[in-house]
């Protein structure tokens, strides 16, 4: 986690935002961002989604995914995959695309841990989202609306809609998750 809040830092520096700024921003405490940066916090996957989108990045530029590969093909080996379990331990995402500056989706594995969600608040951004469940159940919540979605089941919803996830049960939750614009 400490690449990421050395990142955040560097990012947030070269655009001249204070904390303080960034807080405001993000309504958290400069103190908590202070934390994030130095590596005794951990933020919510929807906070580090906040977070790249105020200093105007990707969650990949965060966590140190970067587009160096002079792997081209359009392939994605599973061994090749490039994991951002270190964002939470409960929850592992896998990108299941090479990095490409072009590419209009972001197509993601997750594995959830049981009992974890999201995060602690409902939030929404730009675009689009889907997603099929491969194994367990996971909970999604579009505004106030519970969606209860097993195996084999499916959803698609304009990312704009306050949303939240969260694996409810004891059991790992496998995900495939699609968003557009890409966010890594």
């Amino acid at each position: 986690m400490k690449i990421v809040g050395m990142n955040i830092k560097k990012i947030r520096k070269e655009k001249g935002i204070t904390l303080g700024k960034l807080g405001s921003i993000l309504d958290v405490s400069a103190s908590f961002l202070s934390q994030v940066e130095v590596g005794r916090a951990t933020p919510s996957l929807a906070t580090l989604k906040k977070i790249a989108d105020a200093l105007q990045t990707t969650i990949g530029a965060l966590v140190g995914e970067t587009s160096n590969s002079t792997e081209k093909s359009p392939v994605t080996r599973e061994n090749k995959r490039k994991s951002l379990k270190n964002l939470n331990k409960s929850i592992n995402m896998y990108l299941l695309t090479l990095q490409d500056p072009n590419k209009q989706m972001e197509p993601l594995l997750f594995k959830l841990k049981g009992n974890v969600n999201s995060g602690n608040s409902m939030y929404r951004n730009f675009g689009q989202e889907f997603a099929i469940v491969l194994k367990g159940i996971i909970e999604i919540v579009l505004n106030s609306g519970r969606h209860i979605l097993k195996r084999g089941d499916s959803i698609y919803f304009n990312s704009n809609t306050f949303h939240f996830f969260k694996n409810g049960h004891k059991g790992i939750t496998e995900v495939i998750w699609i968003v557009t614009p890409p966010t890594f």
